[in-house]
């Protein structure tokens, strides 16, 4: 059966039907009791967990990596293990990131915007109402009135009382020398900050700095030549303009929009460096039911690091066993 491995959230039939539709209408597999089982003890995670951090278990080595070359398939888990589809650990704080590294994932992804008083905190949306207990502009707020507020953990087992909006540093120091950090340059334009939080956390050798903003990543490069960067494909017209733009400072990956993926996947191996790709359409196939072999498919397209909500069937589909 042909598979369509990204898809539209809003297309749910399309996603079911080209990931695991039988010929009786049926789905294959059993993803349906995999994404429905809990992925992980939260005392791993929780506040219950604290202070103690989890160590690292993820397969992969350090220097795969920060090598642009390694051919290990990878993992990321979307907003920690806190991405929509999967959640397990309110999104984007410091018991996502460390769910995400007692699952085992490779990388995480961050969402970092600042303050009105400058600091960087993460959080996905523009706006403190959907994940906290505030409401109004992030960017309206300062830190110190934010990091009174609550998390919103509604319908997740486990206990997060003691879980606040984190910031960009905080975040780093939880991940170095557990998780690889993709730090989102995409929601601020205070590369300076970014930079300077990935120094506080002495996370040069574990931070990626993230965007589909050359101008930022020049901009990061001009203060610190050294950081590891991630530019991301959203033309596949422009592949061949941002791959030789930075055929001096060899990416540790490149993002292709799953939009245009696999498209361009060659041209960025014969580059030198890998694959980013989100599969977030497949996430959804899989809560609905259908094959998480479909990621397999990612992989054998090109990809070498799929980011998923799901990052825990990932894992599993790669043979990578989930501590329980």
């Amino acid at each position: 059966m042909v598979r369509r491995t990204h898809c539209l959230f809003g297309a749910a039939c399309v996603v079911v039907c080209a990931f695991g539709c039988s010929s009786n209408g049926g789905t294959t597999g059993d993803a349906g009791a995999d994404a429905a089982a809990p992925p992980l003890d939260p005392s791993l995670f929780d506040c219950t967990s604290l202070p103690n951090l989890p160590p690292r278990k993820a397969a992969s080595t350090p220097e795969c990596l920060r090598d642009p070359k390694c051919t290990t398939r990878l993992v990321s888990a979307h907003r920690g293990a806190g991405g929509q589809l999967g959640r397990i650990a309110p999104e984007d704080t410091l018991a996502a990131y460390r769910a995400g590294i007692a699952m085992g994932v490779d990388i995480v992804e961050t969402d970092p915007r600042p303050t009105s008083d400058g600091v960087l905190v993460n959080i996905h949306d523009p706006t403190l109402d959907r994940t906290t207990t505030g409401t109004g502009d992030v960017a309206a707020q300062t830190f110190a009135e934010i990091e009174a507020l609550s998390i919103r953990a509604d319908g997740l087992a486990g206990d997060f009382s003691c879980e606040r909006v984190p910031t960009l540093t905080q975040l780093l120091q939880t991940c170095v020398g557990r998780a690889m950090v993709l730090v989102d340059a995409n929601k601020t334009d205070r590369v300076d900050l970014l930079v300077q939080a990935i120094h506080d956390a002495n996370a040069v050798d574990w931070a990626v700095f993230d965007t589909s903003d050359t101008a930022k990543i020049d901009a990061a490069l001009a203060i610190d030549p050294n950081l590891m960067i991630q530019p991301r494909i959203e033309n596949a017209a422009d592949a061949p303009t941002i791959l030789a733009k930075y055929a001096s400072h060899l990416p540790v990956f490149v993002e292709i929009s799953s939009t245009v993926f696999p498209q361009t996947a060659d041209l960025v191996h014969a580059a030198g460096t890998r694959v980013e790709t989100d599969v977030f359409g497949i996430d959804l196939g899989v809560k609905l039911g259908s094959d998480p072999a479909a990621y397999l498919d990612v992989y054998a397209q090109g990809a070498d690091v799929a980011q998923s909500d799901l990052p825990d069937i990932v894992l599993r589909t790669l043979g990578r066993p989930v501590p329980p």
